[in-house]
């Protein structure tokens, strides 16, 4: 009776410990938008969330034959990825992507071929009635204060219809006074009418194609104007026949 005990405990013993390696740990959902054409193929926005709804990842995929074909001619060529219903749990209301062919000012900076990735926290009806600096700059030179904007950012002189007034980052390598590197890839902030309305990732065609994995901090304020998720790094990532551009690490902030 006693030995059938033992064999009773052992198998409980054995029993639970096996229950204990299948523990599942919950991996993130992913909800995509509705893929666009591009190139010779297409590209979509996607966010991901954990158990609880909150923000893991929100970016964009591009498939590679979307890197081929591009448009050649003409300026900017604008792209509206519209986001899943999860876009909730993270600060973003729509992503816009421009193609540019010959790239923008500033001359010798940022005039290579890129793409130009606009994450916005404001309605597309907001952003749609941005003027022409020309015809009434007001809301571009109503700057955020300091606190909302990263140190070393400044802003571009003027600003553009539909987007707003851009800041960038002084130490960013393609900007050094003494050293400047070629422009690969940078961070960007834009406003309007006194708010940061935009995160905007930016990465030339050649370090988009070139590239297999790379990952950096996104310079953060000090001060946020809403509650909720914002991300702190942002990478890019060859995952065989896409491409990802993701933000991440997302942290918590109270309105301030």
């Amino acid at each position: 009776m006693k030995n059938q005990i033992s064999v009773t405990v052992a198998i409980l013993m054995i029993a639970l410990a096996s229950c204990k390696k299948e523990t599942v740990t919950h991996l993130p959902d992913q909800f995509k938008g509705t893929a666009v054409a591009l190139g010779n193929g297409h590209a979509w926005s996607w966010v991901e969330t954990d158990a609880q709804n909150k923000p893991v990842n929100v970016g964009i995929t591009f498939e590679k034959t979307a890197f081929s074909n591009l448009p050649t001619d003409g300026d900017e060529q604008e792209y509206i990825l519209t986001m899943p219903a999860e876009k909730t749990a993270t600060p973003f209301q729509m992503i816009v992507l421009d193609w540019n062919p010959h790239g923008h000012p500033p001359e010798h900076v940022y005039d290579k071929p890129h793409f130009d990735m606009h994450f916005y926290m404001m309605p597309e009806s907001d952003r749609l009635q941005i003027p022409d600096f020309e015809t009434d700059s007001t809301g571009f030179v109503n700057y955020p204060a300091a606190a909302y904007l990263p140190q070393n950012y400044v802003p571009i002189p003027g600003g553009e219809p539909e987007m707003g007034t851009h800041w960038v980052d002084v130490t960013s390598p393609e900007l050094s006074q003494t050293n400047p590197q070629p422009f690969t890839q940078t961070f960007i902030y834009g406003s309007y009418n006194g708010n940061v309305t935009f995160y905007e990732p930016m990465a030339t065609l050649a370090f988009l194609t070139g590239t297999k994995t790379f990952e950096r901090a996104i310079p953060q304020p000090v001060k946020f104007s809403r509650d909720g998720y914002f991300p702190t790094k942002m990478s890019f990532t060859d995952k065989g026949t896409t491409f990802e551009v993701t933000l991440h690490d997302f942290i918590y902030h109270s309105k301030s």
